[in-house]
């Protein structure tokens, strides 16, 4: 029997989403061989520079929905996909009776990544309230993405100014986004059990720096954490004390002796790290 086009309601979500998301930039379907993947678009931000549209250099994947139903990963391939990969992933549901476009955060399939029994399944809701994550949150398998972090028409406003206000906002709230994502991965992939969430955020606006919150899972991370976490103070420090070492030529001495102060500091630390990682890699509790 024949399947008639669009039959999947999924399928014409997609189409749908294309619109509201050339808003923010440019954007680019994933093939693929089969409907149930983790990213249907990946879009790259681009604004207008000298009437030029000019890509940004910042971008995600979105998986795009036909309803609010919730978000499985189940199939270990899909889980897989999530922890591996070093693209910020967001959420969009389409809805065909309103033609919108909402967009939700995953920034919870984080917290699984770094919880207990990781590789298990879990499942993000729709609308459901964004909180730190308690143990039964991990025992379910189950975490809100909260409320929306964009709300778009797939038309147009009508007149130019308009639609220029609007692009101007949904790529600056999309962009803060995006820069608190790239900083959780950024973490994952150092292997640091940090995680950077807004206590608070409007939709359609972008996040404020003093609303962003940070929960650490070192007592569900593995042993390896310190020794990763001990790597990076090592470069931060190494990069610090290198700094501190070219004083400019218009440094005040007031500044000067406390530059040098904080560059011994910084020294003594960095070696202190060395030692702690190297005896925690030699240490039973390690092994």
């Amino acid at each position: 029997m024949s399947i008639p086009f669009g039959y999947y309601q999924g399928n014409r979500s997609e189409y749908l989403a294309i619109p509201a998301l050339s808003k923010l930039g440019f954007t680019i379907p994933i093939p693929r061989q089969e409907d149930h993947f983790g990213v249907d678009f990946i879009v790259h931000l681009a604004k207008i520079i000298d009437n030029i549209v000019t890509p940004t250099g910042k971008s995600f994947g979105i998986q795009i929905k036909a309803d609010k139903k919730p978000l499985i990963f189940q199939k270990q391939h899909d889980i897989d996909c999530m922890y591996g990969s070093s693209l910020p992933f967001f959420l969009g549901v389409v809805s065909r009776e309103n033609l919108t476009l909402t967009v939700y955060n995953t920034l919870n399939r984080l917290m699984f990544f770094w919880g207990p029994n990781s590789r298990q399944p879990f499942t993000l809701i729709c609308d459901a309230l964004y909180v730190l994550m308690q143990q039964e949150d991990f025992t379910k398998r189950e975490a809100g993405t909260g409320k929306p972090i964009l709300e778009m028409k797939i038309g147009e406003p009508e007149t130019p100014s308009e639609r220029l206000q609007e692009i101007e906002n949904l790529q600056s709230t999309m962009e803060s986004w995006i820069n608190l994502e790239n900083e959780n991965l950024s973490m994952k992939e150092q292997g640091i059990p940090l995680v950077f969430c807004p206590t608070n955020y409007t939709t359609n606006k972008p996040i404020a720096d003093p609303k962003i919150a940070r929960y650490s899972y070192v007592k569900f991370a593995g042993p390896d954490s310190l020794i990763n976490i001990c790597k990076t103070t090592e470069k931060v420090l190494t990069s610090l004390s290198f700094y501190l070492e070219k004083l400019p030529d218009d440094t005040k001495p007031e500044v000067t002796s406390l530059m040098e102060s904080t560059r011994e500091k910084s020294e003594s630390l960095k070696k202190r790290c060395e030692e702690l990682r190297e005896k925690w890699s030699q240490s039973d509790s390690y092994r």
